[in-house]
């Protein structure tokens, strides 16, 4: 290959974390909504990867109830094909395991042994957490954990209430009331995982920072994206999910 043939340049990884409550309360129609919005956002993750040659969204999904479990990306971050080829519906019961969520989250955010470390480097991540009720463990130690690590700092925080949730522990762990939106109506609660999904994942795409910046506020993207969903807000009271 002469040196003046083209390089291609590796696509830096925009990482989506899904952390699901699959707790008892969740059953029937919530966790039915759930699984349909999990489905429904993938294309758009999907057609998001085939118009940014910069960055490449890679998807994982984490379930909490007894304990938190890897559903999805447990090994490594897929893309969002691979999660549509291999997803499996979500069943719910149990208790409300949140803190072992973070934990099993700050476990992974780490360049020596989890999901960052693709050669090629991240982007700031998305996080995203969904929950019902009330944590049933010790949320708050695993919560002041994940908050010391580097990549929660900068990630797009996100979360969605729905039911009895605490919407107090959803706003700790955003850091910003902003990004946390909630619904009691299942068939919202699908659209609203679509509508938040897609915002964060916009906004992370763009290309939000790393881990050791310090030339910007570690809380921007939260920030922008938080903006974001105030702008586009109207569309969850659309008609029709053909909005999107």
């Amino acid at each position: 290959m002469g040196m003046l043939d083209k390089v291609e340049i590796p696509r830096k990884m925009c990482p989506v974390i899904f952390m699901l409550d699959t707790s008892g309360s969740m059953s029937g129609a919530p966790i039915g909504a759930v699984n349909a919005a999990i489905e429904n956002v993938l294309p758009e993750l999907i057609s998001m990867n085939d118009s940014n040659p910069d960055n490449e969204i890679k998807v994982a999904v984490m379930t909490f109830s007894f304990g938190a479990d890897w559903a999805i990306g447990g090994e490594e971050l897929l893309s969002p094909e691979d999660v549509r080829n291999s997803w499996n519906e979500l069943d719910a019961g149990g208790p409300t395991s949140m803190g072992a969520a973070f934990k099993t989250l700050n476990d992974k955010l780490s360049v020596t042994h989890g999901f960052m470390k693709r050669a090629s480097g991240s982007v700031a991540p998305v996080l995203f957490l969904l929950s019902d009720g009330e944590p049933t463990d010790d949320y708050q130690d695993g919560l002041q954990e994940l908050k010391k690590n580097n990549w929660y700092k900068i990630a797009v925080r996100v979360a969605v209430g729905y039911g009895d949730s605490n919407d107090d522990v959803l706003r700790d762990f955003t850091g910003n009331p902003e990004t946390v939106l909630h619904t009691n109506d299942p068939a919202e609660l699908k659209k609203m995982i679509k509508f938040i999904a897609v915002t964060s994942s916009k906004v992370a795409s763009q290309g939000g920072g790393a881990a050791n910046s310090t030339t910007t506020n570690p809380d921007d993207n939260t920030q922008k994206t938080a903006e974001a969903i105030a702008a586009q807000g109207g569309a969850l009271n659309a008609s029709s999910e053909e909005a999107w």
